[in-house]
């Protein structure tokens, strides 16, 4: 026999039917703590006022905290993991009608920094050129990464605010649909 706080802490099976919105719950919430990740490393970013050399590269630092941000902004929104029985791939995109055509463009823009500069290396957005040598060889390239600057932190903080708002009210709705005060 299990003892009652083992029996309260195991899982509710749920219909088939609410299969869906358990799913896309579970997917939602994981969403939200990545959101708060690049809040957090964007409130950060605003506070230590980082200064950008204008003549060498910017500190690894700086580079280290950009690229946390761009990864935990673009997590909910990239379908990168393999097959999932438990959670939706990629929050709906039905969540991003409520962005303005400028927020839009910044969320596209941090994706595109995901897929292109920060998860891989593409060679295209580095426009580079080689020169081989006998014992060697050499390259010159464009440095694609540059660390935002306020005005657009301050901007993605914005976006991040009004993304959880979109998944704190469609969490409410789910929350309407699936069981309550059970393990799920």
């Amino acid at each position: 026999m299990s003892s009652p706080v083992a029996r309260r802490l195991e899982r509710t099976e749920l219909p088939p039917a609410l299969q869906p919105q358990l799913r896309l719950y579970r997917r939602l919430y994981l969403a939200r703590i990545d959101l708060e990740e690049a809040k957090a490393i964007v409130e950060d970013l605003l506070a230590r006022r980082i200064a950008l050399p204008r003549r060498k590269l910017p500190s690894a630092l700086l580079l280290a905290m950009n690229t946390a941000l761009v990864v935990s902004y673009a997590r909910p929104f990239v379908q990168s993991r393999g097959q999932s029985e438990v959670a939706e791939k990629a929050v709906p995109s039905v969540l991003l009608r409520s962005l303005t055509a400028r927020e839009r463009e910044m969320h596209e823009a941090l994706i595109t920094m995901r897929n292109k500069e920060v998860a891989h290396s593409d060679a295209e957005i580095l426009e580079m050129s080689f020169e081989v040598f006998e014992g060697g060889d050499g390259a010159i390239f464009k440095h694609a990464r540059e660390p935002f600057k306020r005005p657009v932190l301050q901007g993605i903080l914005k976006l991040v605010g009004k993304l959880e708002n979109a998944m704190q009210q469609r969490c409410a709705e789910l929350r309407k649909e699936l069981p309550n005060n059970v393990w799920l």
